[in-house]
Formats: structure tokens, sequence, C-alpha cells
């Protein structure tokens, strides 16, 4: 579908795509989608408009730079969309999280709105077909897509054309296979049809041409004819996908010695890797010895050969150069079968850390920039080990974590994990010599209990040690949500729950206020040594001020709850109060509770002489106007140091909605009307 858009595009069109995957769901947010699509439309585009320019200017004033919002993601979407023809491309819509899916879809539906020159193709199976339409009435066009028959001989035949063993086959074996199957597996979904209605309605055509594919797969391993015409029985005998799938785990099995061995480990590694491995990262992985204290590259096994020992349950996706699954329910399938892959998590950490142990690994120093294609499994056992300890941590993955934190100071693995966990323009680390990242800091970032337990025990541990970044093994906890964590380290005399990092100068509570962790906040309060109003430096923001940029209700709920939490205070930059970040990000929820506090100014102006409400005007928040516009405390007419009021600031904008709202209010309001709007239609 895209290669024919790309093929047939005229001049001033954009094309973007975006690949759901079951195995990325993490990664695949709203956020990221969309902002994929935001990302291709633009590059297609001949000139960035000033609008998307101007506001990712504006994102880069805040410490560090931040990430657009969703909301603002959707307006630049739109904005870019409807300059140009633009088709927009999204395949398996059924594999997104469902409270992800009905996000997006909602979203899609405001780009189609406001950009008619925009297309939508979506792919899914059947069982989201009542989301899609309900939520793009009057938009969509819906073609349910089922295999025919002919479909089905047709895709046999030219399976039959590739046998690699002809001898093993004859005329009459041939024609049962063409015949039986199709006629087998129609009749098996219509007997299913009434009984297991919502099933066959969500696995449909897919499962239906998997269990062909499994099938015919399975026959022509067979090594005679009459091997092969057994199976055929087998097959029409009534096998599902789950027979099909144990079937086929059979014959892996079978395979006996290191091909059976090599083709478990890889379902297990693929079925429970935290994301998508790399074809070279897999066999790198599978390539590891336990009992070895060195990696062995001859002992790498080639793709071709990991597939073979996978009987076809393993592809590889030519374009994110990754395997995966055959299908989506063949990892729901496997996670059932928990005799095939007992302690897996244990076992992945202990590959994961004998890998990072090798000599193969300790040779590279840890400010390496060479190329570090031949150890291409470095940032997969780098950055996810400690997950899959944090699940299963056996005493070999104890000690071999022990052994890796005794060299952390000196070792890649911990700039590849320090990279990863800090996001900064700063080149914070030069030298071997400038690199500082502890093991306690690594314990404190996965969240396990037990090695950071052990780390503290040992003499001469500094619990508030800085790394690299300037970051305290206390604030890794608080970003990576460790609550565990946190509670262990407040309990040690020595800890300082109220050392910034050096970076960017913000304090635990505000981390924590920011990343929304009500339980830790909770932790840090109990504290008599912890000021819940203490501005971070630089900026001079304050722990509620962090809740109500990020939208955290019930982090702000926490701290409104304190008296000596001030409801108004400003921040150093720009002299904006909480209710002006909760209203200028459109966080409704935390601007009610805003107002509903005791003593709270809801009119309180920032150094631009502007009011919350101007920054909800400005930003198109329509619902946080309404809110301001329902008090009487606030004036909706006041100017600002440009002699600029909401209405016109939300003009300028191109506001429309939150412009109607202020006209109206005009218009209700005649006595009011400024004099430097006039001519605003």
């Amino acid at each position: 579908m895209v290669d024919t858009l790309c093929d047939r595009a005229e001049q001033n069109t954009a094309i973007a795509c975006f690949y759901f995957d079951y195995a990325a769901q993490k990664e695949q947010s709203p956020t990221n989608m969309l902002g994929s699509l935001l990302k291709q439309v633009v590059g297609g585009s001949k000139e960035i408009p000033e609008k998307i320019v101007q506001v990712f200017k504006d994102q880069k004033r805040f410490i560090g730079g931040r990430g657009l919002q969703l909301s603002q993601i959707l307006e630049l979407l739109e904005v870019a969309s409807s300059l140009q023809r633009t088709f927009l491309c999204i395949d398996a819509l059924d594999e997104c999280v469902a409270v992800h899916r009905l996000k997006i879809i909602g979203s899609l539906r405001r780009v189609l709105q406001n950009s008619p020159r925009t297309r939508l193709f979506l792919t899914g199976r059947a069982h989201i077909r009542g989301e899609v339409e309900s939520r793009l009435a009057g938009r969509a066009a819906i073609l349910f897509i089922a295999p025919k028959k002919e479909d089905i001989t047709e895709y046999l035949r030219a399976r039959l054309d590739e046998d690699t063993n002809p001898e093993a086959m004859d005329d009459s074996l041939e024609a049962d296979i063409v015949e039986r199957i199709p006629e087998t597996i129609s009749e098996m979904y219509e007997e299913q049809r009434h009984l297991e209605a919502l099933e066959l309605s969500a696995n449909g055509c897919a499962s239906r041409f998997l269990l062909v594919s499994l099938n015919i797969d399975a026959i022509l391993q067979e090594t005679t004819i009459y091997r092969r015409r057994q199976r055929l029985r087998a097959m029409t005998g009534g096998l599902g996908l789950g027979d099909a799938y144990s079937e086929t785990l059979g014959r892996i099995k079978t395979q006996g010695g290191e091909k059976a061995r090599l083709g478990i480990a890889a379902l297990m590694w693929i079925c429970y890797s935290e994301r998508p491995l790399h074809v070279d990262e897999l066999c790198q992985a599978l390539a590891v010895d336990i009992n070895s204290p060195d990696f062995n590259s001859d002992n790498v096994p080639p793709i071709s050969t990991l597939l073979g020992c996978c009987q076809g349950l393993v592809i590889v996706d030519k374009g994110a150069s990754s395997v995966r699954l055959i299908h989506f329910s063949l990892k729901e399938y496997l996670c059932t079968r928990y005799d095939l892959f007992a302690g897996a998590h244990s076992t992945m950490a202990e590959t994961c850390l004998t890998y990072l142990n090798s000599q193969h690994v300790n040779n590279v120093p840890p400010t390496s920039s060479s190329d570090l294609k031949h150890i291409p499994f470095l940032t997969y056992s780098s950055l996810y080990w400690g997950s899959h300890a944090k699940r299963g941590l056996s005493d070999r993955a104890k000690l071999l974590a022990m052994a890796l934190f005794g060299q952390y100071g000196n070792h890649i693995s911990a700039r590849v994990l320090i990279d990863d966990q800090v996001e900064s323009p700063l080149p914070f680390v030069t030298t071997e010599d400038d690199f500082v990242l502890s093991g306690l800091h690594c314990a404190s970032i996965f969240g396990i209990v037990e090695l950071a337990r052990a780390l503290i025990e040992m003499e001469g541990c500094d619990i508030n040690q800085r790394d690299s970044a300037g970051f305290t093994p206390l604030i890794y906890a608080i970003l990576n949500n460790r609550e565990e964590i946190v509670e262990l380290l407040l309990a040690q005399k020595a800890i300082d729950p109220t050392g910034p990092d050096e970076l960017w100068g913000i304090q635990p509570l505000s981390w924590a206020a920011s990343k929304g962790n009500v339980k830790v906040a909770e932790l840090l309060l109990a504290r008599k040594d912890v000021n819940p109003d203490s501005p971070s430096i630089p900026g001079g923001i304050t722990p509620l001020s962090y809740a109500a940029i990020a939208g955290h209700e019930g982090m702000a709920k926490l701290l409104l709850a304190r008296e000596d939490v001030d409801p108004n205070s400003q921040d150093t930059s720009d002299g904006k109060p909480p209710l002006s970040h909760a209203a200028m990000s459109g966080h409704e929820g935390v601007v009610k509770l805003l107002l509903a506090r005791e003593g709270v100014k809801p009119d309180v102006l920032d150094k631009h002489g502007r009011g919350p409400i101007s920054h909800a005007a400005m930003m198109g928040r329509a619902e946080v106007v309404k809110l301001f516009l329902a008090r009487e405390d606030v004036n909706p007419y006041r100017t600002d140091n440009y002699n600029r009021t909401p209405l016109l600031l939300a003009t300028k904008r191109g506001r429309r909605e939150v412009v109607k709202l202020l006209q109206a209010r005009q218009a209700a309001n005649p006595s009011t009307l400024q004099t430097s709007e006039g001519g605003l239609s």
C-alpha cells in the first residue's frame, strides 16, 4: 500500500506510515506513534511551517528541553497535513494496547476533521471494527477481508512448488493436500461459528491462513510419502492453532541435541525479551555459555540455522532487522506453557551478566566511540539484565552482578546505561577518569533491593555518591519509580534526601512530583528535613509546579493538602504560579484542585503580566478557560505587558474555540470590550 502510494504520489504529497507490533507495546504510545507520523509528514514537506519551528523553539526553553505533549503533536500534525495532500497509513492497529488505541483513533478523527486533504488507511483484525466505526463515524469505509477457498488453494500450490524434497510427494498426495486442507479449515470454522463467535471475529482470516501455513510446513517437513500422508490425516482430524503450535514444538524437540536447544532457547528469548531483538542480538545471546568465563564468537549460530531449528515459528522482519514469532497468538500460547521456559528470566539475566563479564566485552573502554558491531548484544544486556534479574534473581545471577559491580566504574555497559537514563545535550563524560557510575546507582535504576542492600552493607559505600551526570542513587530510584529502593535508602542515616542533581539542579521531591509517584513523595515528605515547598535551582520551580506541569492530580492533591505548601508560589524564571503551569498545559483536573484550594489566587500575574487565563487562552485550552470564566475573581479582559488580552492572544494563535468563548463573554458584557481588540472578527 505504501509503495503504491509512493509510486503514484504527485508533488506536494506527504506519505507517513506506522506499524504496530504486539512485542513493542511499551514503546508504541499515542505520543510516540503520532510523533512519528508528524516527523514523517514534516520531513516530506518542502518547507517547515513557521508555527512548527516556533513550537520546537519554545520547548527548548525548558530546562534540558521538553518533548511535545500529545495535544501539541496533534495540533502540529493538523498544520503540516493541511498544507499538502497527506496519506497516513497505520498497520495492525489491533496490536496496539486497547487504552492507547482509543486515544489514537480519537486523535486521528480530529486530524481528519481539521485537515480535509488528509486520507487515512488502517488495517486491523475484525474485533476492533466497532471501535473504528464508532469513533470515525461517517468517515470510514470498512472492507472485511477473508480468504476464499481459491486463495488457500493457490497458496498451497505455491508451497508445493517449493518442495525441497519432491521424492516424498506423488500426484495423489498432492491432490489430497490441495483438496482436503481448504475444506477442513472451512468446515472447522463453520462448526465454531456459533460456539466461538467472538473468537472467530477476532482471529478470523489471520488464524485461518496461519493454520494452513503451519500445517503445510508440518507436512513438507516429513521425509516420506507415508509420513506426509499421516501428517495430513492428523491435520484434517481437527487440529486448531494450539494443537498446531504443540505439534510444531514437538517437532522442534524431536530434532534432538543442539538443534532442539537452540529452537527452544530462541522461542524463550523472543517471547520474554523486554523489546524486539535484532537478528545479531539474538544470535549472540544464544552463543553465550553461562559456564564459561569468556565469549566465543565461533559459537554464534547463523540466522538461517536458527530459523530452521525453530521449524517456522520464528521469522525475520526485514524492515526492522528483528526477529519475531510468526503470530501474536503464539506468544499467548507460549506464555501458558510454563513447563517449556521454567526460570526464563533467571536464565536470561545470567546470560546477559555472563556476556558483560566476559573478556570480549571488558576489553572495550567505557568511553569508546569506536564501532561496537562486534558486540551487538552489549546494548540489550546492559539495559535489561536488571529487568530480568528483578523477576528472577538466582544465586548465580547475584554473584555475576556483584562481579560486574566490582569493575562497574570502568565498564562499557555502565556507559550504555547512563546514556539511556540521562537525556542530556551536555557531554558530561569526556575521559575514563571523568566517568562514574556505581553498582548502587545501577541497582537503584533496576530496583533490585537485594543487590542494593548488599552494596550498602559493604564497607566504604557512599550512598550519596553522584555519577558522571550528577545523579545520586536516590534520584535514580525516584526517576524509575523504585519505591522499595527509595524506602531502603531513606532508612540509612547518611542519606541526603534533599540533594539535587548537578545536571539540572532538581531536588528529589521535585523529581517525584514530576513523575507523579505519590508513594515515593509520601516517603520523602515523612522526613522532617524535606521542605515540601522548596524550589529547585535553576528556575525556582516548586514541587507543586512540577506536578502541575506534568498534570499529576494525585501528586497535586497530596501537596495541596499540606499547610506548608504555598499554592501561589511563583518560579524565578518567568514568575508563573502552579495555576499558570497547569492552565498552559491544559491539565483541567489539576486546575480544579488548585482553584478549590483555600487561599489560592486565580489571577496571579507572571513577569509578562499574564495570568493563568491568558496562558490557557494562548494555548487553546478551552475547557480550562471555561473554569476561569466561571469565577468572579478572574479578570478575562486584563491586558499583559504588551497590551494583549486573553482574547487577542487566542486570536493571534488561531484558537477558535477559545475565541468564541471569550467573544461570547464580551458580548454579554459589552462595557468591558478592550479597545486594543478593535477589528477582531
